[in-house]
């Protein structure tokens, strides 16, 4: 049986979770808009670095796309938590945590790509004459700022998950 406080600090779990997705799902879009920014600023300052602006479009859409989606679907998701925990809190419990762990799995898969990704954006700067690589280090910012993000969501995700384990 399930009781008030145990309910108030599930609730309180909930309520930290479903915000700080939504932080990381707007960090995520804005990521995606200062890289079509850039694009758009080296296309009309540098003409001779359009490779660089059509990498930089691509990621930014490639961010820009699913942070917005994700932004949406949190606010849905997190009146689905509540309306579930509420209805059948230890159903909702159940599923969240077996939803959790697959989470938890995706994340450790995405710091392998992750690490591929940066490992390919050097090799792209390797391969990029020496003149124009000075160009090409706008993007590493936020190649660093992406795995960091997702060490955050794996770090909320197991606070959640152990708060939903909890009696």
């Amino acid at each position: 049986m399930i009781t008030s406080s145990s309910q108030a600090s599930v609730r309180n779990a909930i309520d930290a979770y479903f915000a700080g997705e939504r932080r990381d799902a707007l960090a995520f879009t804005l990521l995606g808009a200062a890289n079509l920014g850039a694009a758009l600023t080296v296309l009309l300052a540098l003409a001779d670095q359009r490779l660089l602006s059509l990498a930089l479009a691509t990621i930014g859409l490639l961010e820009l796309v699913p942070g917005f989606w994700a932004i949406r679907r949190q606010g849905i998701r997190y009146a689905e938590a509540l309306a579930r925990q509420r209805g059948d809190p230890e159903g909702w419990r159940a599923e969240e945590s077996a939803r959790l762990a697959r989470v938890l799995d995706a994340r450790r898969r995405l710091r392998i790509a992750d690490a591929v990704f940066v490992l390919a954006f050097v090799v792209v700067v390797m391969l990029t004459p020496p003149g124009e690589r000075l160009a090409w280090l706008a993007v590493p910012g936020q190649m660093a700022l992406l795995p960091l993000l997702n060490i955050a969501m794996a770090r909320r995700t197991r606070r959640f998950a152990a708060a939903l384990a909890a009696p």
